[in-house]
Order: structure tokens, then sequence, then C-alpha cells
């Protein structure tokens, strides 16, 4: 009876080790898989794209906002902070206003937010030199976009020489809501001068703000 028993125990044993085994080879394999597949995978970053106050981006014509690295706006453009990535460095504040760098731009992640405060309606804007000395002959090419908080208001564009004496403008009016309006003006020189550029916003009411992105400043 007693051998019998112990037999028994035996084989069962016997049974338990080769189920035991196989399994535990499985449960190694399925262990390490796990492993491999965890340390492959990279944390997903951040989205940090800079989002605008109100929560929605200007919207325009063309393609919708991207993240543009500050720079040159292309091949031959005079103007380095032309799109407002980091702040208004270079940038001179026209008239009785606060200047600011404003998240979303015309296709870029920011622009430049000049903001009236008063207290009486008056021309605001930013301004820069450009250019200088150039020569009589010579042909530069100035283009912004811009918008307003408050719709149709009057933007003047211009190259100017030192001191006014020579000039050249051009005046339109903003689109309603977050469109954005594309002005143009040329200049060629009529005597030896350093050249800046003025964008301003005329009998800009206090609290509204005239909005500025991609200024671009050629010869030729």
């Amino acid at each position: 009876m007693g051998e019998n028993t112990t037999d028994g125990a035996r084989r069962g044993a016997t049974i338990l080790a080769f189920v035991a085994v196989p399994l535990a080879v499985v449960v190694a394999a399925l262990v390490i898989n796990w492993l491999t597949s965890s340390a492959g995978q990279a944390p997903r970053p951040a989205d940090a794209s800079p989002a605008s106050a109100g929560g929605q981006a200007a919207t325009t014509g063309d393609a919708g906002p991207t993240s543009r690295p500050p720079g040159s706006g292309g091949f031959g453009n005079l103007v380095v902070n032309w799109s407002f990535e980091r702040d208004l460095s270079g940038w001179q504040v026209l008239g009785a206003a606060d200047a600011t760098r404003e998240p979303q731009g015309h296709t870029s992640g920011s622009c430049a937010r000049v903001q009236a405060r008063g207290p009486q309606p008056g021309s605001v804007g930013l301004a820069l030199k450009v250019a200088g000395p150039v020569q009589r002959g010579e042909r530069y090419v100035a283009s912004a976009w811009v918008r307003s908080t408050a719709a149709g208001q009057r933007v003047v564009v211009r190259l100017v020489g030192t001191g006014g004496r020579q000039s050249a403008r051009t005046t339109t009016t903003t689109l309603p809501g977050l469109a954005w309006r594309r002005v143009i003006v040329e200049h060629t020189a009529t005597a030896p001068t350093d050249l800046s550029l003025e964008i301003t916003g005329e009998a800009v009411r206090a609290g509204d703000a005239l909005l500025v992105d991609e200024v671009v400043v050629r010869r030729g």
C-alpha cells in the first residue's frame, strides 16, 4: 500500500514538472516581450503651439497658422525681426500705445500688437530703420500684413527718408473679424538718405489695437 502511494506521488510530481516548465517558459517570453515593447516607446511630447487669448486662431485666405523660426523673410528681406516670433526687438513704438507680442500671426506663430491708450483717438504703430544710406535711383518695395480689433481701421504703410523729406505711402482699411490684409508700398530714392518703414493705424481709439505681421522690405 505504501509503495503504491509513493509511486503515485512520484508520477504526479513528474507530470507537474512537465507542465510547469513549459508554462514558465511562456510566462518569461511574455514578460521579455512586454519589457522590450515598452522600452521602445518614447514619451509623446506635449503640444507647444501657442494659442490665442480668445481661444480662436486668426484666419486668412492662406494656410492656417504655423510655427516659423525668426530671421529674414526669404532672400533679400532687409527686416530681420519680420514675424515677431520672440519679441519686438528693433522696432520703435509710435504714438501713445503699448506694443506686445500676440499669439497667432498671419501664417506664423505670433504677430505684433499695438494697443492705443489714449486719451483721445490718435495715430499709433511701429517704425524701423531698414536701409541707409540709400542712393538716388534705388528702388525699395515694402509689404506687411495687418488687421485690427475694430473693423475698417485706416492703416498707412510708409517708406520715409531722413527728416521726412521724401516718402511714399499706401493707405488701406482693415477687414472684418480676424481676416488679414496685405499692404504694399514702393519708393524710389530721389537723393541719398536713410530709409525707414512706418506702419500706423490712424485715429485709433483707446483700447483698440493694430496687429502687424510678416513685414518684408526688399531692394529692386
